[in-house]
């Protein structure tokens, strides 16, 4: 008797454990909890950078960005920018930098970047991306969605995917390297994303972006 009471006490619990979890699942803000960061402690910052996408796969994303040079008198083109060193020269393509056109002269110069995702990379959204119903119309999202959408804890933006990166997707990129490797001995090569957030969309796309044969920097591409 002492056993049957035991397991019909023992099976009630679990009931009441599974129970508990259901309430859990439901809960937006324990749902958010339960995304945990991932761990980025093997890595540094190194800079972000704002750029056009030309290509992307789910391994990598070829980004055009627009640096704002001054004007050689001799003639002689700036050299390529380094991403590594932080440079805050580059021009949004949403935002035009008209003002700076009566303090100096400066040209664009257009330079392309090949940069890998890491396994944790993720691919966000700056403003809450649209839903839509069965009609195509827009809707409200839920409380609920839009926990879930902010999630992992930490993360900038809203959730987005890969394959949201179309040719002519504005996005900043934050790039991170491994913290093994010194700043001294750091090149471009060991640069990774760590997010790629999605601005807006140019109003028109890369002229190249459909050559899936273009190298990051072609010499035959004209600046």
């Amino acid at each position: 008797m002492r056993r049957v009471a035991l397991r019909a006490g023992l099976a009630f619990v679990l009931s009441l454990g599974v129970g508990s979890l259901s309430l859990l699942a439901d809960d937006p803000k324990l749902i958010k909890d339960a995304a945990a960061p991932s761990d980025w402690s093997g890595y540094v910052f190194v800079s972000d950078v704002i750029g056009e996408v030309v290509k992307a796969d789910d391994k990598s994303v070829t980004l055009r960005v627009t640096w704002l040079e001054p004007q050689q008198k001799n003639g002689n083109k700036n050299g390529r920018p380094r991403l590594s060193q932080n440079n805050r020269n580059f021009s949004n393509p949403l935002q035009r930098n008209t003002g700076r056109q009566n303090q100096v002269q400066l040209k664009e110069q257009h330079h392309d970047y090949e940069l890998e995702y890491l396994p944790p990379s993720l691919v966000r959204s700056k403003s809450l991306p649209p839903k839509l119903d069965d009609k195509g119309k827009k809707v409200l999202h839920t409380q609920k969605e839009i926990d879930e959408l902010r999630t992992p804890a930490g993360a900038t933006g809203y959730a987005a995917n890969k394959s949201d990166l179309v040719a002519g997707t504005i996005v900043e990129v934050h790039l991170i390297r491994d913290r093994s490797i010194s700043a001294a001995k750091a090149t471009e090569d060991d640069l990774r994303i760590k997010y790629a957030v999605i601005l807006g969309k140019a109003p028109t796309p890369p002229k190249d972006a459909t050559n899936a044969g273009a190298k990051p920097d072609d010499k035959k591409k004209k600046n």
